[in-house]
């Protein structure tokens, strides 16, 4: 029988996830599918309790951070980090973990190998800044948060005993080692929204934006490819935390180059 597999989010028309992960299957040969649930908070409960014979999920925006509660267990990492983006089937459990975090620090550390000494400085509050801040802050020398809803963001920084450093505009004399994008800001294409403003473009800062669209780079690796930044883009995180998705899924190592070969084209 095939086994299914899908991404809850809203909206999930930008995902590549149903392209890596299936051709992740069909070249190993699994009789899998991965599909691309739209579902809305308030129909989170109901979709969950519907889709019983789904063996496995990964969990985007806006539910990372809710979706514990209808799980039968979350492991120690996706309870300190305070958002769930996988869940996998044991002993006919429905378990959540946090891929988010591994994958993350992978596509970082490829361009940022030592992370001792670093100053960073995260633009969001939501499941995955979250698991950004929950990465870095044992591993750089300081962590400064940045939220446009300013509960969430000192909510945030409290927890991880980090700065909450207010607004960007404010920061302008610092110069962060990098700049991690953990918001939604870009994922619409023709979206040029400016989160990270001219000041901070420095070529000696490294510029990792989370988001990642098809058709193009975001408005903010634009900028910074323009600036002569480094830059990390999202695809990067999809790819290594969907690897270790595919790991917990179906106890094999993943095609790494078959996904990364599906997410380019």
């Amino acid at each position: 029988m095939t086994q299914r597999y899908g991404l809850i989010a809203h909206p999930i028309a930008h995902s590549l996830s149903p392209a890596m992960h299936n051709a992740a299957f069909k070249a190993l040969g699994i009789d899998a599918s991965f599909e691309a649930f739209d579902v809305l908070p308030e129909q989170l409960a109901t979709f969950m309790s519907s889709h019983g014979d789904v063996s496995g999920f990964s969990v985007s925006i806006p539910h990372k951070q809710t979706i514990g509660v209808l799980l039968d267990e979350v492991d120690e990492l996706a309870k300190n980090i305070g958002a769930v983006n996988t869940i996998f089937t044991k002993n006919n459990k429905r378990i959540g973990t946090n891929t988010d975090a591994g994958g993350f620090l992978r596509a970082l550390q490829e361009k940022m190998p030592v992370l001792k000494g670093k100053r960073a400085l995260v633009i969001g509050a939501g499941g995955v800044a979250r698991a950004v801040v929950a990465t870095l802050k044992p591993q750089v020398d300081s962590v400064t948060i940045i939220n446009r809803t300013i509960p969430r963001g000192v909510a945030l920084a409290k927890m991880f005993d980090c700065r909450y450093g207010g607004k960007i505009e404010d920061l302008t004399t610092e110069t962060p080692d990098v700049i991690i994008n953990a918001t939604s800001v870009g994922m619409e294409d023709g979206d040029e929204t400016v989160i990270v403003p001219q000041d901070f473009l420095h070529p000696s800062t490294l510029i990792f934006d989370l988001v990642y669209r098809k058709s193009s780079p975001t408005h903010l690796i634009k900028e910074a490819q323009i600036a002569g930044c480094p830059v990390i883009t999202g695809d990067m995180m999809l790819l290594y935390q969907g690897v270790l998705q595919f790991k917990l899924w179906t106890g094999l190592d993943a095609p790494e180059a078959v996904m990364k070969a599906a997410l380019l084209e």
